[in-house]
């Protein structure tokens, strides 16, 4: 079974209708469908919290929404989260140096390494970094 790494991008999308939000529903659904597991580093729920709160303070989003949706997320049955007290940090670290990533991306990236997965984000910033420096990162878009 592959692993696929999920990112705040997808996840967020998800709840806040967006324009990736139909191409992070598809992407979700073919990994669920091909039996991938879905995986992602325990960061993605204060990332997701943070951009829920931005939203928020846009009018983007109801603070009741919002609470719903980090409700939901924190309670996903099938995204396995990895502690960040597992050896992630400092090949993420190595990864955002090398390859001018934000550290948190890289960590997106380093789980997908240490699993021997594939990232899928909605980041474009981040999917163009990645690919130029040959790190296992998708976008949603295909």
């Amino acid at each position: 079974m592959a692993a696929v790494v999920v990112d705040a991008s997808v996840m967020v999308a998800l709840f806040v209708e967006e324009e990736a939000s139909a191409p992070a529903r598809s992407a979700l659904l073919r990994a669920r469908e091909a039996g991938h597991s879905l995986h992602a580093p325990d960061l993605i729920l204060i990332e997701c919290a943070n951009a829920f709160w931005k939203r928020v303070g846009r009018n983007e989003l109801d603070r009741d929404s919002a609470m719903a949706a980090i409700g939901a997320l924190s309670n996903l049955d099938d995204l396995e989260r990895h502690a960040l007290d597992s050896p992630l940090a400092l090949p993420a670290l190595s990864l955002a140096i090398a390859h001018s990533l934000t550290a948190y991306d890289a960590l997106y990236a380093a789980l997908a390494v240490q699993l021997g997965g594939t990232v899928i984000s909605s980041d474009k910033r981040f999917v163009e970094r990645a690919a130029e420096a040959g790190l296992p990162v998708a976008s949603v878009s295909g």
